[in-house]
């Protein structure tokens, strides 16, 4: 039996099939060509929790990178032609693009809408146009990761993917934990949060690229119950993106901005302030 890593075997299994699989998939036929070797009950929630992790922590680096429909596919595909997001003329993606292609430099949600609209860039009949940007803007991000041409690079404020290598954008300063600033994004909400969460009572049992992102458990009067977690830079963004609050029990945020929030959230940035205090 090789002693091969998951991350190594879900690469190898990937690189031979040469299309996008779900964790389920990748472990099967990683078993099958014996590759990985586990004692485990969930070898498919450990395949899917290493690679998801490695995206998230590695970015660019990974060798990986997220399809539809929780399926994985190897980052080097992105120079073959493999689905990258696509907009068509007169949409509200299609309107930022040109926007912050004109302007070269990230705007605000509102200021993108601004200028698009100016230049009719796009047409809306909806009374928040602003609102219906920022959603597929981050949806587009989300959906599509590095193949998206958009990068989120503040609260409210987003670039060109193309043009992000020319600027450095951080957080707040927080020095908490060996992390500097605070989180601009959902993937720094994910690494603070991995520092932290054993201090607020909470155990992750695994990390899985579909809605929701974690499954944990929590100690209560009965023992440790099971919690199903969100994670989002802003509490709005679960609405925003119009995930079902009855298949998710707690929002982690860098910032709670959604007051009529039907679920529990926790506040990163508020559990921060209390632990330095």
């Amino acid at each position: 039996m090789a002693n091969t890593t998951f991350i190594d075997a879900a690469h190898k299994v990937l690189k031979e099939k040469g299309i996008p699989l779900n964790a389920e998939e990748i472990t099967k036929i990683a078993l099958e060509m014996n590759l990985v070797k586990t004692s485990g009950k969930t070898p498919v929630a450990t395949m899917g929790a290493r690679i998801y992790m490695d995206i998230k922590r590695n970015g660019d680096n990974s060798l990986f990178t997220k399809f539809e429909r929780g399926k994985f596919g190897l980052r080097e595909w992105q120079k073959i032609g493999q689905k990258q997001s696509v907009f068509r003329t007169g949409s509200f993606k299609s309107a930022a693009y040109q926007v912050l292609k004109s302007e070269n430099k990230p705007l605000s949600i509102q200021k993108i809408t601004e200028i698009a609209k100016k230049k009719n860039l796009f047409t809306s009949s909806g009374k928040t146009p602003e609102a219906t940007m920022g959603a597929q803007l981050y949806t587009d991000i989300k959906k599509f990761g590095y193949n998206s041409p958009f990068v989120q690079l503040g609260k409210n404020k987003f670039g060109l993917r193309e043009s992000d290598k020319r600027r450095s954008i951080v957080g707040d300063p927080i020095n908490f934990g060996g992390l500097i600033y605070g989180p601009l994004n959902e993937n720094g909400v994910i690494f603070l949060f991995s520092k932290i969460h054993d201090r607020l009572g909470i155990n992750i049992e695994s990390i899985q690229a579909t809605y929701p992102d974690a499954k944990g458990r929590r100690k209560n009067s009965k023992g440790w119950e099971d919690i199903w977690i969100e994670f989002e830079y802003k509490s709005s963004q679960f609405k925003n993106h119009k995930h079902d609050p009855k298949e998710c029990d707690i929002i982690v945020c860098w910032e709670h901005d959604w007051k009529e929030c039907p679920i529990e959230v926790i506040e990163l940035k508020s559990v921060i302030k209390k632990l330095k205090e």
